[in-house]
């Protein structure tokens, strides 16, 4: 048995703090008590003044790419084996960073499906993955900034195919394209439909058929629409979704995964701001206040968030990820509550692991972060943790406090 002992246990349902000790036995939480009674042979870990939290869960990152690079299509012609340790050492900086588990929305040749086995047979550290493989796209040229991470598919029939080869490799969940990208060519419109409705229900179809959610990378309205209209599980970002749209998602309960952090990253990287190429950077700042509002509104409306970074993208940088649920209360306009719900609970639900992960309960997996101080005061607090534990492992401490 582990004790977790002093520390303030977060409700992620009433938003509160209590006093409790952890006991973990097997990777997962085995009770709460007001004081731990450690057997002989117990270890005990001592948590006193840390507010503890569920590990975030981060429903939309890259691992396998370069953060550090301004211009996407230079990282285009990388090895899979450079590729690959770039992702190893992503993952961890990602769970040292606070998230311990996330949901890979593209990858490269399949090499994050070895990092994950790594992960899963301890040989190198990282959260728990939930992968997408491949993304499915229509020919287009975003395929040359991202060659690995693309697989292209031009009618119904070529979608399922894509689709069931993905799962085939050992994909988690089938991402498409229902609209143009931002980070890509500059004749790629990010409001430009990219995927038919048909194509669409066509990957929904085979996700369906296989118990597997279904992503849609969507900017403009009218494929966010047809997304919806699909039957996807998410839409990745959502920019210009208008409010018919974002009420349609609200009432079937579609998941957004707005992204927006990834802006501001992207602003703090002096090097990244004065290297990218320019139809890139003016994109972003010409959208981003756009961007916002349709989230403001999605919160409003009811629409249910799911914390997502982009990680990867550029200046976003792995193991940052928590600036993300600083950015949902201080742009978006949630409280630290509801931010703290987006970033745990709902992407649980999002990954259908509601039973595991998203929550501190007896019987889920005894994924816990620790805080000095208490992050509904404070949100930033979320950004600069004393503990990052996972599967009752302790990864990262504060020396003064652990």
């Amino acid at each position: 048995m582990i004790w977790l002992t002093g520390g303030q246990v977060y409700d992620v349902e009433n938003g509160s703090f209590r006093r409790a000790d952890v006991a973990i036995k097997d990777q997962r939480i085995d009770a709460f008590v007001p004081e731990a009674k450690p057997a002989e042979g117990d270890e005990v870990i001592d948590a006193t003044g840390l507010y503890l939290l569920p590990g975030l869960i981060d429903c939309h990152v890259h691992i396998v790419m370069p953060a550090e690079e301004p211009d996407p299509v230079k990282a285009a012609g990388r090895s899979d084996a450079a590729v690959a340790l770039y992702a190893a050492k992503a993952a961890e900086r990602t769970l040292l960073g606070g998230v311990t588990a996330a949901r890979d929305c593209g990858g490269w040749n399949y090499v994050e499906m070895a990092v994950r086995d790594a992960i899963e047979q301890g040989l190198v550290i990282g959260p728990r993955l939930f992968l997408a493989g491949r993304l499915l796209s229509i020919t287009t040229g975003g395929v040359d900034y991202y060659p690995g991470m693309y697989e292209v598919a031009n009618s119904p029939d070529e979608v399922r195919r894509a689709a069931r080869k993905q799962l085939a490799n050992g994909a988690d969940f089938i991402k498409v394209m229902a609209t143009g990208a931002m980070l890509s060519p500059e004749n790629e419109d990010s409001r430009a439909i990219q995927f038919t409705l048909e194509e669409l229900k066509a990957a929904v179809e085979i996700g369906r058929d296989n118990f597997k959610p279904v992503a849609a990378h969507a900017h403009a309205c009218r494929g966010i629409a047809n997304a919806v209209e699909a039957g996807v599980d998410s839409i990745e970002h959502g920019t210009f979704a208008d409010e018919a749209v974002l009420r349609r998602m609200a009432e079937k309960g579609v998941f957004v995964v707005p992204t927006c952090c990834a802006f501001y990253s992207m602003m703090r990287d002096n090097r990244v701001m004065s290297d990218m190429p320019n139809h890139l950077r003016d994109r972003l700042i010409e959208n981003n206040d756009t961007h916002i509002a349709a989230m403001r509104r999605a919160h409003e409306l009811g629409v249910p968030i799911a914390m997502g970074t982009d990680a990867g993208t550029p200046g976003n940088h792995h193991g940052g990820n928590a600036d993300e649920v600083v950015v949902m209360v201080k742009e978006v306009g949630l409280s630290p509550e509801e931010s703290l719900y987006a970033a745990t609970m709902n992407p649980a639900r999002l990954l259908r692991q509601e039973k595991n992960l998203g929550s501190l309960e007896p019987g889920k997996f005894a994924d816990i972060i620790g805080c000095r101080a208490n992050p509904l005061d404070d949100i930033t607090e979320v950004t600069r943790l004393a503990l990052v534990m996972k599967g009752g492992t302790v990864y990262k401490s504060d020396s003064r406090q652990i």
